[in-house]
């Protein structure tokens, strides 16, 4: 947990309640995955699936009574997955509405998703809004409530299911939304792969599964490995992952076991000062930056007829383990860690829908907790070498969740809450007299509505609540008499309050015939935003350009519109396209972090002011076309708005450039073989990705701006051999 946000470096378901517990839903068959970019609610007949977050999975999906959403949905089905060849599931997801990327560590296999205005990151440090499962197991790290893109199993997916906004069900970092990856479970015959790819700047990549039934038994067995020498100079990457699922599914029972590893190492390069940008954006001022990463993930999930309704349970455990290492500038020094996160987790649920008063009552309660342990050693390397700080966190968290729906002819009714407890204790195993212990106490309720006005259109509006608790690597630098030459240094602070996120929502879906439209407007409010704040004192701690301290800002908040269209057109041709508009602003003034100040200037927020990072716009539009019974043509062109850099949260310098990419596809395919060739970038536009200021010590220490370039057109091919089905 040492790779914190850091400019000082040069290189920088029935029920979505299922998952309050991060419950899996539970059933005996698997249904039809929806090809749609965004899902438009009509009624179709319930079916379940295990770890799903709807309680229908098939094309154009409805919320089924007791879900606890309704919410906006999109759904992506493995073939539109595979289809553009996404390295990570962050990477599937860009240019959906709402939803954006950058690149703060300079590698590809290391974005930041941005949703509605909140962020889930790889990044140790970052404020983590969003909260990410695999199969209904949360995979946030229990140290810093990050995430780890490329440690998902992405080639292993059914379908990726979104909730967009405050998911108050779902558990803490659900403030922006919650995102599931759904894996394959094997179908009634047995049926295989095996796909090769090749593409620009050494990238090399395997991937091969198998699955099928046997004597009632499901299974899928799936693994891979890949390679890139990375089109930056010494940003190499690979990657090897593994997933086997084993189940037996009847109507009235069935158990499900799940084993995930993947590990990943990753040379990182960073953003550039402006004045390198503009001459060799390929440039990598902090060669020797790498993240080395391992995780194991077991899941045991079951569900079982019980008291006129259906109980379900999730038992899981996850190792993960980090290496990183940050080189810095020469006059600081450079930054190694060792992380390590272990958790185990338990829930289960009741479930029961009867008639009452001539309509139909759905109920849903539940509970469960998890245990984790977090372990941090910090070392200063080259300037000063020695071991910096050595804490441990055993972080407890216990949950109850309730959920009713009352639905009566056209309109549907729900409340419900939800409990959290957490506890996160800090060791300091340097200076063991200042041990403390933080604990964090919620409810959140959640209320709404969802009318069926006419056949193919329907609307809802909905009020709720989410919250996170600050992180261990927060909490352990909040004292403003103390503040932290980060990431060097942590200790034992003050306690910061909890984030509390109220959403209010409304939105429609209209489906006639081959169109598909889906609208929604939000607003946001945000109570206690954590934030980095700079240290007042002259005399600075030594060690870093970053000294400060994490607080609480009174008032932020996050607020816009979403659309999105799709068109099925005769002969297997789609268009679609997405549109988003967000505007995250701070509510109060507050004076945040920024190495301007060093240079004389300050970054003193007021109300109105943008959130960096956050584009106020962003788009996306495509079609798919069928030129040959074989042969299909692919283009989305996507648009990222201009955005604020982080250090300028006053919005006094200029922002980033808005850009747009463009990505061709041409795929084929013939008998059991099928070749794609996918271009990114295909246009070859160059833009910054990401952008913040620094000290260039290499300048004679100039303030300046350090930008991390987006990747340059780049051409994927892959050819693939299928088994046993057509």
């Amino acid at each position: 947990m040492s790779t914190i946000a850091s400019p000082s470096r040069v290189a920088p378901s029935t029920l979505a309640a299922t998952l309050a517990a991060a419950l899996p839903t539970f059933v005996h068959a698997q249904a039809s995955d929806t090809t749609a970019r965004d899902s438009v609610a009509t009624r179709l007949a319930v079916v379940h699936v295990i770890g799903s977050v709807l309680p229908a999975v098939a094309p154009a999906v409805a919320p089924a009574v007791a879900s606890g959403i309704p919410a906006r949905v999109t759904i992506l089905g493995d073939d539109v997955i595979a289809a553009w060849r996404p390295r990570l599931l962050a990477d599937a997801l860009d240019g959906r509405a709402g939803i954006s990327l950058y690149d703060d560590l300079g590698s590809a296999y290391k974005p930041t998703l941005v949703m509605r205005g909140f962020g889930a990151s790889p990044v140790v440090g970052l404020p983590q809004g969003v909260s990410v499962f695999v199969d209904g197991v949360p995979v946030n790290e229990p140290d810093a409530g990050q995430v780890n893109f490329d440690l998902l199993p992405l080639a292993h997916a059914r379908r990726i299911e979104v909730l967009s906004g405050t998911a108050t069900l779902l558990g803490p970092n659900s403030l922006g939304g919650a995102i599931n990856l759904v894996t394959q479970r094997g179908g009634d015959t047995p049926a295989g792969d095996v796909e090769l790819s090749i593409g620009s700047y050494g990238r090399r990549a395997i991937d091969a599964s198998s699955g099928g039934s046997a004597r009632g038994w499901r299974y899928y067995a799936g693994g891979g490995y890949e390679r890139e020498g990375g089109w930056r100079q010494l940003t190499g990457a690979r990657l090897a992952n593994g997933l086997l699922n084993v189940g037996r599914f009847a109507e009235r029972a069935g158990l499900g076991l799940q084993l995930h590893g993947a590990t990943s190492r990753a040379e990182t390069a960073g953003s550039l000062p402006s004045s390198v940008y503009a001459v060799r954006a390929d440039s990598n001022l902090s060669a020797g930056d790498f993240e080395d990463l391992d995780q194991l993930h077991v899941a045991l999930t079951g569900y079982l007829a019980a008291a006129h309704g259906r109980a379900s349970f999730n038992l899981y455990a996850r190792r993960h383990s980090a290496e990183r290492f940050n080189v810095n500038q020469v006059n600081d020094p450079d930054v190694r860690s060792f992380s390590r996160n272990r958790t185990l987790g338990a829930a289960a649920d009741w479930r029961r829908t009867a008639r009452v008063g001539g309509g139909v009552l759905g109920v849903r309660l539940g509970g469960g907790g998890q245990t984790s342990h977090t372990a941090v050693r910090i070392f200063a390397e080259r300037i000063e070498p020695g071991l910096t700080t050595e804490v441990e966190s055993p972080i407890r968290k216990l949950d109850a969740f309730s959920i009713a729906e009352y639905e009566l002819g056209r309109v549907v009714l729900s409340a419900g809450a939800r409990w959290d407890a957490v506890r996160v204790p800090f060791r300091n195993r340097l200076r063991p007299e200042r041990d403390t212990t933080s604990t964090f106490h919620r409810i959140s309720p959640r209320g709404g509505v969802r009318v069926a006005i006419a056949r193919g259109l329907s609307a809802q509006a909905s009020v709720g609540q989410s919250f996170r608790a600050p992180a261990v690597i927060e909490l352990a630098c909040a004292d403003p008499e103390e503040p932290c030459p980060l990431p060097f240094a942590l200790g034992d602070d003050p306690p910061l309050a909890p984030v509390v996120a109220t959403t209010v929502e409304a939105g429609g879906q209209w489906a006639r015939g081959a169109l598909q439209l889906d609208g929604s407007a939000f607003r946001t409010d945000v109570r206690d935003d954590i934030f980095l704040f700079p240290y007042e004192e002259d005399d600075e701690p030594d060690g870093s350009t970053i000294d400060g301290f994490f607080a609480n800002v009174p008032r932020t908040r996050r607020e816009g519109v979403e659309l999105s269209a799709r068109l099925d057109l005769p002969g297997a041709h789609r268009v679609f396209a997405a549109y988003a508009l967000t505007r995250a602003t701070f509510r109060t003034a507050a004076e945040i972090f920024s190495v301007r100040e060093a240079a004389g200037e300050e970054n003193v927020v007021q109300a109105g002011s943008r959130l960096p990072l956050v584009p106020t716009q962003a788009a996306s539009v495509g079609t798919v076309v069928r030129v040959a019974d074989a042969t299909t043509l692919g283009i989305e062109a996507r648009y990222t708005g201009a955005r604020w850099l982080r250090g300028d949260e006053a919005n006094v310098t200029t922002p980033l450039a808005g850009y747009w990419t463009t990505d061709l596809r041409l795929g084929r395919r013939m008998g059991m073989w099928d070749a794609d060739v996918v271009v990114r970038n295909a246009l070859d536009r160059r833009y910054a990705t990401f952008g913040t200021f620094n000290i260039n010590q290499g300048a004679g220490g100039a303030l300046e701006r350090f930008l991390t370039p987006g990747a340059p057109r780049t051409m994927q091919l892959s050819l693939g051999r299928r088994f046993g089905r057509e």
